[in-house]
């Protein structure tokens, strides 16, 4: 295939170093050739760069000062993939691996496909590698509910190659460098979670359409930056969700109300009853708080995060 087109794949890393190097060990082995590697170290205390720069020197460092979070780190990615020409811009997770054909199967897709903006990769749970942990979902705007597509199914009960869908998950991320930049990259209120939901909702509101592909994958060991289940992530989850709300929905109504009162309801319940998880309801209530207050970027947990407590002013 016609491999012209330069595709930068960037990654944040924060303390994750095994993680990075795993994930840079998959990608030696894709069969797309005209890629650069773009690493943004989110001020890291594991010497994660240093430790990577031995195994990958070819690889693009970039090393914050302090922790920009996930919104933050990949739009300084995007900013070096602007210099360096890529006319496509991978965003993934570092806590992944890929199938070798990852971007031939994008590229080809997405030059193929004009009226396609955005597009991930099948999405199979590292542990259960045939069994797929994402592919395609459903937003709603105005409640920042999703429903996800396939979850639990194997390749062979799909019933499409293409998945065509309004929402795709912020692990891996295609799309061409020009629409990623025009649409701002991620927004920086969010820090972490969120932003790939706003920026699915803005692709579609430019009147493209958003896609998952079959015929490539990635391996997702199901985010262990922050380990699932932490009060942290609970926080931002909760918190971040209120704020896509408030920046997307269209004509929001007493419906929409009654469904996120519910849901935040329901989930407080079951921390306190079913789950015994005390500190994930003190998350949810102190997200939900920080809302009503006001507070975006890193918040209260900037000292924790290594992150600065304002809020970046772009986008």
């Amino acid at each position: 295939m016609d491999q012209a087109s330069l595709v930068a794949i960037t990654i944040v890393n924060y303390n994750g170093y095994a993680l990075t190097r795993d994930c840079l060990r998959s990608l030696a082995q894709i069969t797309y050739k005209n890629h650069v590697l773009i690493v943004v170290d989110n001020a890291s205390g594991d010497n994660s760069v240093q430790r990577l720069r031995e195994e990958f020197p070819a690889v693009h460092y970039i090393q914050n000062l302090y922790n920009m979070g996930f919104t933050g780190g990949n739009n300084i990615g995007l900013k070096k993939a602007k210099q360096l020409g890529a006319e496509y811009v991978f965003f993934l997770n570092n806590d992944t691996i890929v199938s070798e054909n990852i971007l031939d199967e994008l590229t080809t897709f997405v030059s193929g496909n004009p009226d396609v903006g955005l597009v991930g990769p099948l999405t199979y749970y590292y542990e259960a590698r045939n069994i797929i942990s994402f592919g395609g979902g459903y937003i709603n705007r105005n409640t920042g509910i999703y429903v996800q597509y396939n979850k639990g199914k194997t390749l062979d009960q799909l019933e499409s190659q293409v998945i065509y869908c309004n929402f795709v998950a912020g692990a891996a991320l295609f799309l061409s460098t020009a629409l990623a930049d025009a649409m701002g990259g991620f927004s920086n209120v969010y820090f972490l979670t969120s932003e790939e939901s706003e920026l699915c909702v803005r692709v579609a509101d430019k009147g493209y359409k958003l896609a998952v592909i079959t015929s490539c994958s990635v391996w997702h060991k199901v985010s262990q930056t922050l380990t699932v289940g932490s009060s942290i992530r609970a926080y931002f989850l909760f918190r971040n969700t209120l704020l896509f709300v408030k920046r997307n929905a269209v004509r929001f109504g007493a419906r929409d109300l009654i469904e996120l009162v519910w849901s935040y309801g329901k989930s407080f319940a079951w921390y306190v009853l079913k789950g015994r998880d005390f500190s994930g309801a003190k998350a949810l209530f102190l997200g939900t708080l920080d809302f009503f207050k006001g507070t975006t970027g890193a918040g209260r947990y900037a000292e924790k995060l290594n992150a600065r407590s304002d809020t970046v002013s772009f986008p």
